[in-house]
């Protein structure tokens, strides 16, 4: 090889190098800001639609379920750490691919055979909205959860109601009632439904919620924490959408 075509193809790779440097670089960067710089924590997610009934052993073993990092925020409290505890349980109902793996998830057979309106409290109802991956936090909700309803109504944002208990995603749920001295988990047996929640809710709220639903410029979701407090949310117009105070740092 001639002096020349030496220099040109330790170019090329020099080039090469650099190029790979960088895609990583900028990948890794792309991904930081997609997540805003958030802590990634691992979690269970499912990969591959879970047919109810499946047992988790065959879900483990099917690769329908796999370990990912997810941001803190957004791993329930109920999310499964020990894949253990699902493998002689359940599918209690259909669940599709990216929702994260929660406990209650998988049950026993008799679980799966109680009917959805045994997990509705006494004096409170089913209402179900829909709403787009915006409206309703990415989807990330999962039943269980707890959410705050924000309206936009005469062009001003106003809180509805706040931590709305989440009964199901779609025409999936899960959730606990309690049968003589232990807890149950029951089901519908219908497919997931993106972007339709259900909630727990009592009549007038319901009631709220509906009329909110159809007159509202916007119907929003708020995910919030478990035990978070109901708090008074000023209402914001586009007049005093500037003058919020500022949180600490």
């Amino acid at each position: 090889m001639t002096p020349k075509r030496t220099v040109v193809v330790a170019v090329a790779v020099a080039v090469g190098v650099v190029a790979s440097v960088l895609s990583y670089v900028f990948l890794n960067n792309a991904q930081q800001n997609a997540y805003h710089n958030a802590k990634l924590v691992p979690a269970y997610v499912i990969t591959k639609t879970i047919p109810r009934a499946m047992t988790g052993s065959d879900a483990v073993s099917g690769g329908y379920i796999a370990k990912k990092k997810v941001p803190a925020e957004f791993r329930p409290a109920s999310a499964v750490t020990n894949l253990n505890s699902i493998e002689a349980k359940e599918a209690v109902a259909p669940f599709s691919v990216g929702q994260v793996l929660v406990s209650s998830m998988f049950g026993s057979t008799t679980a799966a055979a109680n009917t959805f309106s045994q997990i509705i409290q006494p004096g409170d109802v089913a209402i179900s909205v829909s709403v787009d991956q915006v409206h309703g936090v990415g989807n990330l909700p999962v039943p269980g959860d707890k959410v705050d309803l924000l309206i936009n109504l005469n062009n001003t944002e106003s809180s509805l109601l706040q931590n709305v208990p989440v009964l199901a995603i779609g025409q999936s749920t899960t959730a606990n009632t309690n049968t003589s001295s232990q807890s149950a988990q029951t089901t519908s047996s219908s497919t997931n439904t993106s972007g339709l929640f259900t909630f727990e809710v009592d009549p007038t709220d319901a009631a709220r919620i509906a009329l909110a639903q159809q007159q509202a410029m916007g119907l929003y979701m708020l995910l919030v924490p478990p035990g978070n407090a109901v708090v008074s949310i000023p209402a914001v117009t586009p007049s005093n959408v500037l003058n919020g105070a500022q949180k600490p740092s």
